[in-house]
């Protein structure tokens, strides 16, 4: 990605039911998804405006089985950047955290600087924990060099979702998007003390007739600030 770049494609990846769209849900409209419902492929599309400068943005949630491996395939040759999300609890979806790695190198020969952000969801649980943090390092080490970082989230708790967000943001390059990261740290923080999301209704949601179903909101200014810190790694951080 390149400062001239204007849209960017996000793909979450991961087994089936691991949460990809309940994250994706929660950090967009702030509520917790607390219905299952398998997907096929959906694509969010959000505007960021920092300096004057529109960041447009496509989080694609994709299907966590392979019964469309075609469109798992697209989805890892378009993408600029990663989520890929297992469940703590299920040991099978860490697993197919390795084989996703694994495909991405081997269709994207600059496999090395895309922005990754490994995520193990469903800290809720940790009572019947089958991965622990090691085990994650271990792999990436295995699997590496890779540009990536990592965290643990709950889908119940937007924070911890937001700093999913705020460690791929600091793996970007793009000097105007790195800018996003306090913004999005601030506007949680106001949500948090405000707790608007639990009064926040869902309008404004528009869905296309085809498979692949977008959503949208209407674009808000926001203020800039530079974040002056974010670390511009090669390696694998665990963090």
């Amino acid at each position: 990605m390149t400062d001239q770049d204007t849209r960017y494609r996000l793909v979450l990846l991961g087994a089936s039911r691991t949460g990809k769209s309940s994250i994706i849900h929660m950090f967009l409209n702030g509520k917790f998804l607390d219905t299952y419902k398998e997907t096929v492929e959906d694509l969010h599309y959000r505007e960021f405006t920092v300096d004057d400068k529109t960041i447009k943005v496509d989080i694609l949630d994709t299907a966590g089985n392979m019964e469309f491996p075609a469109m798992r395939r697209l989805s890892i040759a378009t993408s600029h950047a990663f989520i890929l999300v297992y469940s703590v609890d299920s040991m099978s979806s860490f697993e197919e955290i390795r084989h996703i790695i694994e495909q991405i190198k081997e269709q994207r020969t600059n496999y090395a600087e895309i922005p990754i952000v490994v995520v193990g969801n469903k800290t809720d649980r940790t009572s019947v924990r089958e991965v622990e943090e090691q085990n994650v390092q271990t792999m990436l080490n295995e699997l590496g060099p890779l540009h990536c970082r990592f965290a643990e989230c709950t889908a119940l708790d937007r924070a911890s979702i937001i700093d999913i967000f705020l460690k791929l943001l600091s793996l970007v390059q793009l000097s105007a998007a790195r800018q996003l990261s306090p913004i999005l740290r601030r506007k949680v923080s106001e949500r948090l003390k405000k707790k608007e999301f639990e009064d926040k209704s869902d309008k404004g949601i528009s869905r296309s007739r085809s498979l692949i179903r977008r959503t949208s909101m209407k674009k808000k200014p926001t203020a800039s600030g530079g974040d002056k810190n974010s670390p511009e790694t090669p390696d694998c951080l665990v963090s």
